[in-house]
C-alpha cells in the first residue's frame, strides 16, 4: 500500500487539526471458521454527546485493511481506518457506542446483535487529536514494556463476537443473552485517550487506504 506523502515545511510528527478531533475506530474481531463475510454486517455508532448517529458523508464501509484478517474496520470513501469528528471545545469525557448486527446462518444462531459501550476520557497532551488507535500512542499506553515493546492489535478495545478472547487488562463488563433466535452481546469498558498531534496517527498512514491524504488535508 503507498505511504503517505505530505509535502510541507512543518515536519509530519507535528501535523495537527485545527479544530479538537476524534478519530473513532470501530473494529469487530471473530474467531477463525466463524465463516463471517463482509455483507453478514452492518454498523452504526453513537456519541452521548450527539443528537444524531455518526455516519460518514459516504456512509460506513467495512473492510478488512490489517494482515490479520479477523478484524473488520468500519470506515469511509476518505479513510478506510475508522472516522473522524470533531469534539466540542470543553469536551473531557462522553460515551461512544458501537452497535454491530452479524447475520450468518451457518454460524449458529445466525443473528448476533453487540453493543459495545466505551467510557472515553480526553486527557491532555501534545495535540488536538484523540485516537481510540491505541497503536497510534502506544508509547504513553500500559503496555509499553519491555515485554511488548510494538504494538499490539489485540491490545485495543475491540468489538467480539463473542465472549471468550477478552484479555483480562482489558477489564470489560461483558455480558450476553440467547433471545428469540439471536445472541445479545453487551460491552461495556473504559479508555483514557491522550492528545496526540494528526502526525502521530500513523495507522492512518499504514492503513487509511489511497485516499487518506485528502481525508487529512481537510482536517488540516
Amino acid at each position: 500500500m503507498p505511504q503517505l506523502q505530505i509535502d510541507d515545511a512543518v515536519s509530519t510528527m507535528n501535523l495537527d487539526t485545527r479544530a479538537r478531533t476524534l478519530h473513532l475506530l470501530p473494529v469487530l474481531q471473530v474467531d477463525p471458521f466463524d465463516g463471517i463475510a463482509l455483507e453478514d454486517i452492518t454498523l452504526s455508532v453513537s456519541a452521548s454527546w450527539l443528537d444524531t448517529p455518526v455516519i460518514p458523508a459516504t456512509g460506513w464501509t467495512l473492510r478488512q485493511p490489517y494482515p490479520n484478517r479477523l478484524y473488520f474496520v468500519g470506515g469511509s470513501d476518505d479513510c478506510h481506518l475508522g472516522h473522524f469528528i470533531t469534539l466540542p471545545e470543553g469536551q473531557k469525557a462522553g460515551e461512544v457506542t458501537f452497535h454491530w448486527s452479524v447475520d450468518v446462518s451457518a454460524l449458529p444462531p445466525g443473528h448476533f446483535q453487540i453493543t459495545h459501550r466505551l467510557d472515553l476520557a480526553f486527557e491532555e497532551g501534545a495535540g488536538n487529536t484523540w485516537s481510540m488507535d491505541i497503536a497510534n500512542w502506544w508509547a504513553q499506553s500500559e503496555f509499553a514494556t519491555e515485554e511488548h515493546v510494538a504494538p499490539e492489535i489485540g491490545r485495543n478495545r475491540f468489538s467480539r463476537l463473542k465472549r471468550q478472547g477478552f484479555s483480562p487488562s482489558r477489564r470489560a463488563h461483558v455480558s450476553e443473552a440467547l433471545r428469540d433466535g439471536c445472541r445479545y452481546l453487551d460491552i461495556h469498558e473504559s479508555l483514557e485517550l491522550p492528545a496526540i498531534t494528526l502526525g502521530d496517527c500513523w495507522t492512518i498512514d499504514t492503513y487509511g487506504g489511497d485516499t487518506v491524504h485528502e481525508c487529512l488535508e481537510a482536517l488540516r
